[in-house]
């Protein structure tokens, strides 16, 4: 049981260190409108397909009300853009605006950048079972098939 807790701590730690490494790389370019954690987690949802509130707020796991507010503040960012359903004239879509995908983009790519340069110490086969395994684990976590 030890193992088991001391794997999960670790990977609480990884993601910890991740999550403060991108944070960190989209804060170099956009200084005080710097995009909070949950910002980030929602335009890569929506980037990923998921584009309505309901499904966002559930995704993301945070209250509807909540997400409307975010979502909100990225519509006036110039983010998001609010668009009609093509068949439910009931549902609004959300998409990024080329804004938001290039913000997204830079900001991702100093991220790998860095983590890249980080990780230069491992030699090729290293990277690619670590890599494995990466994609092992995220299988269990999600419930995916391996």
């Amino acid at each position: 049981m030890e193992l088991d807790a001391s794997l999960s701590r670790a990977l609480l730690d990884l993601v910890s260190v991740v999550k403060r490494i991108i944070r960190q790389e989209f804060n170099v370019e956009a200084g005080a409108k710097t995009p909070t954690f949950a910002q980030l987690s929602l335009l890569h949802k929506i980037k990923n397909g998921v584009c309505h509130v309901g499904k966002l707020s559930e995704a993301l796991g945070i209250s509807q009300p909540a997400t409307s507010i975010m979502v909100n503040t990225m519509v006036k960012e110039g983010l998001l853009k609010r668009a009609p359903h093509p068949t439910d004239r009931r549902q609004i879509e959300l998409h990024l605006t080329a804004k938001a995908t290039a913000e997204l983009e830079t900001g991702y790519q100093r991220a790998f950048s860095k983590i890249d340069k980080k990780l230069s110490a491992l030699s090729a086969p290293r990277k690619r079972e670590l890599s494995k395994q990466i994609l092992e684990l995220s299988q269990l976590l999600s419930g995916a098939e391996p």
